[in-house]
């Protein structure tokens, strides 16, 4: 094999290892963009799971997770725990009701928010419902004086009174439908009552 130098000058071995030299900082700057492309991509794409995929449900979030919001500190964070243990929030847009927190910031706020929670209102208000429910104590209308008559709501005195009379009279209920002979109760009020009330069965 001949030698370089019987085929090129040594301004032209000069040139060719300067283009070489250029090549081979291309190559390297090329290589070194690649790999902030991607630290720039892999960037996105974490904000992007900060910005959409981590949210919250005003039902159940912690003092700590709410703090981990943008635009919320520990003090209003404190205020939003306070206010829902109150009154609840029966959607997102009720956390403008909260000290601290208008619009503005709200705006800010609200994509770190899961959804309407009006399904949750409703499910707590059911579940409060139902407890309600269960624990009526029914009175039982043959057997009961004034005083435990009124504690049907809806039943005063004056109709207690009247239901004694009545009692009084037929020597007992034997419908709950019979109730509809006292004066002031008629069948909106009897729907109201029927489930406060039994025959003694």
């Amino acid at each position: 094999m001949k030698k370089l130098n019987d085929f090129l000058t040594s301004d032209e071995q000069k040139l060719l290892l300067f283009i070489a030299f250029f090549a081979f900082v291309g190559l390297i700057i090329n290589f070194t963009g690649l790999i902030a492309e991607n630290d720039a991509q892999a960037a996105d794409s974490l904000n992007f799971q900060q910005d959409h995929q981590i949210k919250y449900d005003l039902q159940n979030a912690t003092k700590e997770e709410l703090m981990t919001i943008p635009g919320i500190g520990e003090k209003t964070a404190a205020n939003i725990l306070s206010y829902r243990s109150e009154f609840g929030f029966r959607n997102n847009e009720d956390l403008m009701k909260v000290k601290g927190i208008g619009e503005k910031t709200y705006a800010k706020i609200k994509k770190y928010l899961i959804g309407s929670t009006t399904s949750h209102s409703e499910t707590a208000s059911n579940q409060e419902s139902k407890r309600t429910s269960d624990s009526v104590i029914k009175v039982n209308i043959n057997t009961a004086d004034k005083n435990e008559l009124t504690k049907i709501k809806g039943i005063g005195p004056s109709k207690a009174e009247k239901i004694i009379a009545l009692r009084s009279k037929i020597g007992e209920f034997k419908e709950i439908n019979e109730l509809l002979k006292v004066k002031g109760i008629g069948k909106k009020t009897l729907e109201k009552i029927s489930e406060q009330i039994s025959l003694g069965e």
